[in-house]
């Protein structure tokens, strides 16, 4: 087989790094930046995709399905400072490259920066941040029927939160928050898509009921405003896309687990209200949906080496195209552990069920995957895996399958 050029880069880089960090120790910042912790770390991944473009490979009678090598390099560094009393401010920094071998005018560099402060007030625990974060790649929703994928999505988000929690005694504690999330789509790709803010207000309570169980109520608020696409001017409010404002309201019955019957997690069930807002350009009526929730995040210590996880959700959400989607997801896997520095984590399988309202629309996806990690040294781990994703549907140009396989090294400091 050849090897890419990438890949022989890529793993020079990996062994020259676990080479300098095995003679590397830590070593204390400079005065006034001694109450600083310094961390460091990188990874180098290569990739094998099957589907680039997630693309059902005709596009208008031209086929855009291919495959592709992706290299990966991940560099990223984190500060932490803890100097002010109950208070500690942590800094990420992390840029990712993407290299492609056959296909290099897919290359793209990435930021992610994430700035979070903790204190802790008396009975409060209180916690805020701002992040902003660049992603590449393609979902099922960002497809416009008909027209097919023609090259990756790349989207920008800028997130904010304040959350507190109140420890109002031993039997009882609450917590509540506000977030906002700005989304934008970006190039030609992201041109006839809906960029959007949303705000999010969740508010729970809590009665612990014994060291190992919680049970609780909680609501949870939010609304999504869009805004124009990227390459368009602000449109009159009679050619607005038909129905994207909305809001939505939750209300459930929530409980919290620590090790009970070897059952760690929460889980929740509830009544989600959706509503979507009348169309202008078109007349479509405004729409309310009532529709059962839950979620699920749940982790069975079956054996000291072995677990089972179980995930899952149903909830309203917005498509990248601004559809209304009502989404169903729930997914089984296991982590084993064979020893102390080696372990697996699969992906039985997670499968999502999205009906799009207002269109006659609906995905099912299903994904499964295996990752193996051998970590020889403290500051050193070696991943490898396989995955498989299918997505059906019954839109124009959306039903296709991925395939993947990669090696990748983390080398931390």
């Amino acid at each position: 087989m050849k090897f890419p050029s990438s890949t022989i880069f890529i793993a020079g880089v990996v062994l020259a790094s676990a080479g300098l960090s095995s003679r590397l120790s830590a070593a204390p910042m400079p005065a006034p930046l001694s109450d600083i912790d310094f961390s460091a770390s990188g990874t180098a991944k290569e990739e094998y995709n099957s589907n680039v473009l997630s693309s059902a490979n005709n596009n208008g009678g031209r086929v855009s399905k291919f495959d592709d090598y992706v290299a990966t390099f991940n560099p990223g560094l984190t500060l932490k400072y803890g100097a002010i009393a109950d208070t500690t401010l942590t800094f990420d920094y992390t840029e990712t490259f993407y290299r492609y071998y056959v296909h290099p005018s897919l290359n793209e560099e990435m930021s992610n920066v994430d700035f979070n402060i903790q204190r802790k007030q008396g009975a409060f625990d209180l916690t805020a941040g701002v992040s902003f974060v660049q992603s590449y790649n393609n979902t099922p929703d960002n497809n416009v029927a008909g027209s097919g994928r023609t090259s990756i999505l790349r989207t920008d988000t800028i997130s904010a939160n304040a959350n507190a929690h109140w420890n109002y005694s031993d039997k009882f504690n609450f917590d509540a928050g506000l977030n906002y999330i700005q989304t934008r789509y970006l190039y030609t790709a992201g041109s006839a898509l809906e960029n959007s803010d949303t705000y999010t207000v969740p508010i729970t309570g809590y009665y612990v009921y014994s060291d190992q169980v919680s049970v609780g109520a909680g609501y949870t608020y939010s609304q999504t405003s869009p805004k124009p696409p990227a390459a368009a001017p602000i449109p009159p409010a009679t050619t607005r896309t038909p129905g994207a404002s909305r809001y939505n309201n939750n209300f459930s019955l929530n409980t919290k687990l620590t090790k009970w019957n070897k059952l760690t997690g929460s889980a929740n069930i509830g009544v989600s209200m959706n509503h979507v807002d009348a169309g202008v350009a078109n007349g479509s009526p405004a729409l309310d949906t009532t529709a059962v929730s839950y979620g699920v995040d749940l982790d069975y210590a079956y054996s000291d080496p072995l677990s089972i996880t179980m995930n899952g959700s149903r909830n309203f959400s917005t498509g990248t195209a601004g559809q209304n989607i009502e989404a169903t997801t729930l997914g089984l896997g296991v982590n084993y552990d064979y020893s102390s520095n080696v372990s697996a984590t699969i992906n039985l399988m997670t499968f999502t069920y999205s009906q799009y309202l207002q269109a006659d629309r609906h995905d099912k996806t299903k994904t499964s995957g295996i990752t193996v990690t051998w970590k020889p040294y403290s500051y050193l781990s070696f991943s490898t895996g396989y995955s498989y994703y299918m997505n059906s549907s019954d839109a124009a140009n959306s039903t296709y399958n991925i395939s993947t396989a990669f090696v990748s090294a983390t080398v931390t400091y």
